[in-house]
């Protein structure tokens, strides 16, 4: 059975620690990756009058004070050693210190990956290139946080499905709020023209927190429960069957021809131009 929240048992594993050498070439990398993705916005709003992954990455920012939300609920906690930029939940047992090299990640994690997601709706894919976009994400995520950055933080508590590595693979059911806001923009887009691109500064993180509690709450509710694990398992396959049944859905709306063929009622059928 599960200990109560907050209390020492539950650092099932010691907090390891990380130096501050590795910790400066989390931040540097990270920050450097963050730094190409920025360019080359930059590049496409000048050279293209194309401000859409600009939109994107200032709304991946806003990603990160979401972000604790889920680690909070979810028992995450980055080691010590870590430059942190802010934490949140003070009064918790365990608060959550948010470092510096996090922010950089989720500009390419939220924003970049909404920019490609949205050019693979954009270029109205087959049910199989939907599916594979789907499994390529998943992929990254189990990579990025199963063994890139994962010396970094640990998961505490009892996690349902964690194997092969630290990452609880339930996480990745929780991770698809990119496919749901790429869906909004290019509807809004389709709808509205150019103008409705600068949503994703919104749209980015409200997708980014819609889906983590959509799909994600069955194992939140049941990781700050007294619960067996047997519990916690059927609660990480519930959260998969919700994440798939939504991808399904998406992939139906988005594929479909009335979506394809969205435009606004004033206008014949001539394409939108969406490139962007």
């Amino acid at each position: 059975m599960a200990a109560p929240i907050g209390a020492d048992i539950f650092d099932d594993r010691p907090n390891r620690g990380i130096s501050a050498e590795l910790a400066s070439v989390f931040t540097y990398v990270s920050a450097a990756v963050a730094a190409v993705a920025v360019l080359y916005a930059f590049y496409l709003l000048i050279a293209r009058k194309s401000p859409l992954l600009s939109f994107c990455i200032l709304g991946s920012i806003l990603c990160n004070p979401i972000e604790p939300i889920w680690e909070a609920l979810g028992f995450l906690r980055f080691h010590p050693g870590n430059d942190f930029a802010f934490t949140m939940f003070h009064i918790q047992g365990t608060p959550v210190s948010y470092p510096w090299w996090a922010m950089f990640v989720y500009v390419l994690f939220s924003g970049v990956a909404c920019y490609t997601i949205y050019r693979m709706y954009e270029s109205r894919p087959t049910r199989r290139t939907f599916w594979y976009c789907v499994a390529g994400q998943a992929v990254f995520n189990i990579v990025l946080e199963g063994f890139v950055i994962t010396a970094a933080y640990d998961y505490y508590g009892e996690h349902p499905w964690r194997w092969g590595s630290d990452f609880p693979l339930w996480w990745v059911f929780a991770n698809f709020g990119e496919i749901l806001s790429a869906a909004i923009l290019i509807v809004a887009v389709r709808y509205w023209g150019k103008r409705a691109m600068a949503l994703a500064i919104i749209v980015v993180p409200s997708s980014f927190a819609a889906w983590e509690l959509w799909a994600g709450w069955p194992v939140y509710v049941t990781l700050n429960m007294d619960v067996s694990m047997t519990v916690r398992n059927l609660s990480a396959l519930l959260t998969a069957v919700i994440a798939i049944a939504t991808l399904w859905a998406i992939e139906r709306i988005m594929l479909s021809r009335t979506v394809s063929e969205l435009r606004p009622a004033n206008e014949d059928r001539t394409p939108v131009a969406t490139a962007g």
